[in-house]
């Protein structure tokens, strides 16, 4: 399971690692990797005028074998993305749906 854990680790943060260019006249991106607790997020930070923004656009965690995208705030299919790096499809869990959508999916 180590292993798989070291993969997914390495696939997940390839993929975050593409929106780390990313950014506006009022924003840019901040990549969250934390290994131990194995939670990668990718932030959308900055100012508009006076208004702060902070704001979540990937968040992908870990759990047991399993890839789990908590929150994708992009166009990007980012599970279709890790299944092309080799991830097995049955190893994503799309936290995203309600659980009982996932029922019936």
């Amino acid at each position: 399971m180590e292993k798989s854990r070291k993969f997914y680790q390495q696939c997940i943060k390839k993929l975050l690692s593409e929106y780390e260019s990313l950014k506006t006249e009022d924003s840019h991106i901040e990549l969250i990797f934390d290994d131990e607790r194995m939670q990668y997020m990718v932030v959308w930070v900055g100012w508009q005028s006076q208004r702060r923004i902070h704001q979540c656009a990937i968040h992908i965690s870990i759990r047991d074998d399993q890839v789990v995208i908590k929150l994708n705030d992009t166009e990007e299919l980012i599970d279709e993305e890790l299944i092309k790096m080799g991830i097995s499809k049955d190893n994503i869990y799309l936290e995203i749906i309600p659980p009982e959508v996932l029922l019936y999916a």
